[in-house]
């Protein structure tokens, strides 16, 4: 009975260390896609209901007929969805994080530096991650509010 419980709790160690190796998220080094320099500007809407929070914009070139697709963002604790617009002739990442977004397990697990940010792409049906370095913050942009009357 008692050489039983052993063998059962390593099993069980032995299945917890492979499941927690698999859910770690693997940086890609290379990306089929060129990452330009990304900057961060906290912002605040001049109503109420606009509300605040943070534009990240990532300028990335992705080839016209690539099987590439962007996905998510993570930033400063947060996840968001991703989408490539045109900005001054450049395809750039666009996306504003609300400051009352919640937190995201999934960003902790990446240990990013608050200049830092992740973007998950599909490459040919396969989730992949790409570190994004040295984001730099711009000045806060403050939006005025509706005059009264």
């Amino acid at each position: 009975m008692g050489l039983m419980k052993y063998v059962l709790s390593y099993f069980l160690l032995f299945c917890l260390c492979l499941t927690s190796c698999t859910s770690q998220k693997k940086l890609q080094t290379e990306t089929p896609f060129e990452i330009g320099k990304a900057s961060s500007q906290p912002y605040v809407g001049g109503r109420e209901e606009s509300g605040s929070g943070t534009e990240l914009r990532i300028p990335v070139s992705l080839l016209e007929n690539s099987d590439i697709v962007i996905n998510e963002v993570y930033f400063r604790g947060k996840q968001v969805k991703a989408l490539v617009n045109t900005v001054d002739n450049q395809n750039m990442i666009v996306v504003r994080i609300p400051n009352d977004s919640p937190e995201s397990s999934e960003t902790k697990d990446l240990s990013l530096n608050s200049d830092e940010a992740v973007i998950s792409y599909l490459d040919n049906g396969e989730t992949k991650y790409a570190k994004v370095e040295g984001v730099k913050q711009k000045q806060p942009l403050i939006y005025k509010g509706a005059p009264k009357n």
